[in-house]
């Protein structure tokens, strides 16, 4: 084969340095480098832009906020992309305000972004209750009075003094609220104005015998605390608690047996010790409602 023409190396050769110089330019070095970094950030865009597609609609999980404090809830809501809004609010006795009490949907439910979670929360006040709508207290025995009182409204009954009266004993005399009389002998249905706080206490006084003898209370599935309240308002001490294996707070526990056993119109005396066997679960016998279910409206 022959060799090319000597113009034609030439040509090659002069082509080559100008391309050499070329790309070893400023010019084409600054052109490459803006070309690089318009594709890194064209392809992280698109990346980006993706994801959001990818994931817009999506369902995400509802974390559990109850118990928690509403304002951090609100804020961890709003990191999620939800909304909390406050439905209700209730008084809880020794809870402060701001608590959320129970959450709709439930934690653990898949919702949307930027729908809303809605939330209970506990109040900083007391509910206010009427004391015209509290059962009639005035001549009733003490120990129905308390638990009445306790369970449906959540309000606390102290005995304030005992007072001899010729009526039957531990029935309520006088009812005093913030110091003040509303309920004797003489005003037995207070103002319709007056409102007790839930939470709050009222004191008693009731009607005592000059007799030392007493009738022995049916300890029998109360609570250790009633139990101690029932033996109290009879002015009868609490004796030995036995525990059974299955106790774990005596103060929640129920009893399940006395010493001296009841017996329906037995007497004792005043200050007379009963011992009583304890047991953390509430019998299987025992009733579940107030006997009676409530005060009779005179």
């Amino acid at each position: 084969m022959s060799a090319p023409p000597a113009n034609l190396l030439d040509r090659l050769k002069s082509w080559l340095n100008a391309f050499l110089q070329f790309i070893s330019s400023a010019l084409f070095i600054n052109n490459l480098i803006a070309l690089i970094g318009v594709s890194l950030f064209l392809i992280l865009f698109v990346s980006w832009w993706l994801r959001c597609y990818t994931h817009h609609g999506q369902k995400l999980n509802i974390k559990n906020y109850v118990g928690i404090l509403h304002t951090e809830a609100a804020e961890d809501a709003e990191e999620h992309s939800f909304e909390l809004i406050v439905e209700d609010s209730l008084f809880m006795v020794g809870k402060p305000g701001g608590i959320i009490l129970a959450q709709n949907p439930v934690a653990g439910s898949k919702l949307k972004e930027n729908r809303k979670i809605y939330v209970t929360i506990t109040k900083d006040q007391a509910d206010q209750i009427p004391f015209a709508s509290l059962p009639m207290m005035y001549g009733k025995e003490i120990n129905m009075v308390r638990k009445i009182l306790k369970q449906q409204y959540q309000i606390n009954c102290e005995i304030l003094s005992e007072r001899y009266d010729q009526g039957p004993p531990n029935v309520i005399l006088e009812v005093m609220y913030n110091g003040e009389t509303l309920v004797n002998a003489q005003r037995k249905n207070p103002s319709k104005d007056i409102m007790v706080s839930k939470g709050s206490t009222i004191q008693v006084i009731i009607s005592k015998d000059v007799s030392e003898s007493v009738q022995m209370p049916d300890l029998s599935c109360q609570p250790l605390t009633e139990a101690d309240f029932l033996l109290n308002a009879n002015r009868l001490v609490l004796g030995e608690i036995h525990l059974d294996e299955t106790v774990t707070n005596r103060f929640s526990a129920f009893v399940i047996r006395q010493d001296p056993p009841y017996a329906p119109g037995k007497i004792l005396t005043k200050g007379d010790t009963i011992a009583v066997w304890l047991t953390q679960a509430k019998p299987a016998r025992c009733p579940e409602t107030i006997p009676g279910g409530g005060l009779d409206e005179e």
